[in-house]
């Protein structure tokens, strides 16, 4: 896949990383990235990916943007105020390199198309807001073979992890390079959200965001976080937050990260 012809500028600092490099740049340009839901984690997972040199993405959102959203989807502006959020943000996108592929889908993900959309994809992103889209991601990545990264907000605290991930050796030592280059049968594959949460929270067990509440520099902070791991796994990176969850909060600014464990079946 060709490189931007300013390449070496635009990425200078990238690629001054031996941990990054001209390989790695490649890798970047060539990874297709699925984000799902370009609310206010969709919005810097998308901002960073794109000018990180990740070259080719899938958007779907059936959403429109809103004045609430402001505050916190600071891709948008007021003149975006009833735009789908998908075709802002592939506007967005192609402004800052026009190279990059964008695919937009303004509906909302389901059972019908999840196959479909996951096929076009490296690694997914979840920044949706509920339980039923959460697990929608989850068992198709699964049945996919597709890793993806979990993020979640409320309040004043968020959670990361990385689920369904390829690792090396049963200690879950991260994987160091793509999955898609890899052969299953020396890698093992992480845990899933429903390996660890196997039944959804009954209806009004927890609050989603417009109904607890948000602070918006908090979804800059999660979603930086996602698009970290994102980097990480596309470079083969250390340190990959599979079998593992990370949890911020964003008033003593404290960062934990404890153990994930499978109450499932599936051992």
């Amino acid at each position: 896949m060709e490189m931007e012809p300013d390449f070496l500028d635009r990425y200078q600092r990238q690629l001054s990383l031996c941990e990054v490099g001209l390989d790695g740049q490649r890798a970047l340009r060539a990874a297709l990235v699925m984000v799902v839901g370009l609310g206010g984690l969709g919005c810097p997972v998308v901002q960073y990916l794109a000018a990180a040199g990740v070259g080719n993405f899938v958007l779907v959102d059936a959403d429109r943007v809103s004045l609430s959203n402001l505050h916190r989807q600071i891709l948008y502006n007021q003149k975006d105020v009833g735009r789908f959020k998908v075709e802002a943000a592939q506007e967005w996108i192609q402004k800052q390199n026009a190279q990059i592929k964008v695919s937009v889908y303004t509906e909302m993900l389901s059972a019908k198309n999840a196959t479909a959309f996951l096929a076009l994809a490296d690694i997914v992103v979840d920044c949706t807001d509920n339980f039923a889209a959460r697990y929608l991601i989850n068992d198709a990545c699964a049945l996919a073979n597709k890793p993806w990264v979990y993020g979640s907000i409320a309040k004043f605290e968020g959670q990361v992890a990385v689920f369904n991930a390829l690792m090396k050796g049963a200690e879950g030592e991260n994987q160091d390079m793509m999955a898609s280059e890899v052969s299953e049968d020396s890698f093992i594959r992480s845990l899933n959200y429903r390996d660890v949460f196997s039944k959804p929270p009954g209806e009004g067990e927890i609050q989603n965001c417009a109904e607890a509440g948000v602070l918006g520099a908090l979804a800059g902070i999660i979603g930086s976080f996602q698009a970290m791991e994102v980097l990480k796994w596309i470079l083969g990176l250390q340190g990959l937050l599979v079998n593992q969850m990370l949890t911020y909060n964003a008033i003593d600014q404290s960062i934990v990260k404890f153990q994930l464990d499978n109450n499932s079946d599936r051992k």
